[in-house]
């Protein structure tokens, strides 16, 4: 049996045949697809680069509708992003503790900065997801340091990778294939065509790509976070929202933009999807459209880790503890 099948591995050289050519791609399901779990969008995937371009090219040659390989497509496009930011996608798992992705956390947010400050005209939503990622992963290590609200940390760094695998892969392919490669996500189902159409114009993207991330990517995963019973994460994600000032500068908390009872508390919770939506596109993107090249610059530019720690915990514990006037500017957490 060895005998044959070291003769059909020979045969299959001589005809020019590759371990891509052999393997079957299609079809197959996204079982990691909201990036909770280890590695990519399934298993049996590859994370080396030649090896699924191979496979794709073989396809395409082929004339495979691009929806049969959609997960092979959208490997690939992550695959490219986790090198472009430095991070090793086989290894990348929300499970483990915020220590222990603190790297991958803080690498995945300095390239976004990286591509705003390459390419500040047409890559805008990259510099808006860099000034709103501290305080996020300020929470992400805040709630991992207790044990009864690691989950909470877990699920707030699958968001991360979820949005990483979705906005910055389509960003990726944007760079690496210019804007047939995006259309060809499209065409396989991994986007939609509204965020297609974002692309050809960049005044429009930052509020469309701020949509697909909160609306569609992780709105899900946010409900579960809120729905959970012990401990009630109603309560948590009520924090959350008490705890979580604003960093994009001339946004207002959510306590500023809608007070309870005109008081120093908001009057919704940040994981209820319509009224974090409804803050972020009346307030919190006008906010970041408003500042100048300049101002953003400025910002992205400040070593990430120092960002962080202004919003941990324990540097604000006084406003934590002391409820803050509403009418007073804040600086933090989205």
């Amino acid at each position: 049996m060895r005998v044959l099948m070291v003769v059909a591995a020979l045969v299959l050289t001589s005809m020019g045949a590759t371990k891509a050519d052999t393997v079957d791609y299609l079809d197959l399901p996204l079982t990691n697809g909201n990036g909770e779990q280890r590695g990519g969008v399934h298993p049996d995937l590859p994370y080396d680069r030649g090896t699924l371009e191979r496979a794709l090219d073989a396809y395409r040659s082929k004339g495979i509708a691009p929806p049969r390989f959609k997960a092979l497509l959208w490997q690939y496009w992550i695959v490219r992003a986790a090198e472009d930011a430095g991070v090793k996608l086989s290894d990348w798992d929300p499970q483990r503790s915020a220590d222990h992705n603190r790297s991958t956390i803080f690498a995945v947010y300095d390239f976004y900065a990286k591509l705003y400050l390459q390419h500040a005209d047409s890559l805008r939503w990259m510099g808006f997801a860099n000034i709103g990622a501290p305080a996020f992963a300020a929470g992400m290590l805040d709630l991992g340091t207790v044990p009864e609200l690691r989950w909470f940390s877990s699920m707030l760094m699958s968001m991360q990778k979820h949005i990483f695998m979705d906005l910055g892969a389509m960003h990726a392919a944007y760079l690496h294939g210019g804007i047939k490669a995006v259309e060809e996500m499209r065409d396989a189902g991994i986007i939609d065509p509204e965020t297609t159409a974002a692309w050809a114009d960049p005044a429009q993207a930052v509020m469309e790509f701020s949509s697909r991330e909160q609306n569609l990517v992780i709105a899900e995963q946010f409900n579960r976070m809120r729905a959970r019973l012990l401990p009630p994460g109603e309560v948590i994600t009520y924090a959350i929202t008490v705890a979580g000032p604003m960093p994009v500068p001339g946004g207002k908390t959510p306590a500023q933009y809608l007070p309870l009872f005109g008081g120093p508390l908001p009057a919704f919770n940040y994981a209820d999807r319509e009224a974090r939506w409804d803050f972020l596109s009346n307030d919190t993107v006008p906010a970041y459209e408003r500042l100048s090249k300049d101002a953003v610059h400025k910002i992205v530019q400040r070593p990430f880790a120092d960002r962080v720690a202004e919003y941990r915990a324990t540097a604000r514990l006084l406003d934590l503890i002391v409820p803050f006037r509403s009418d007073e500017p804040q600086t933090g957490v989205r």
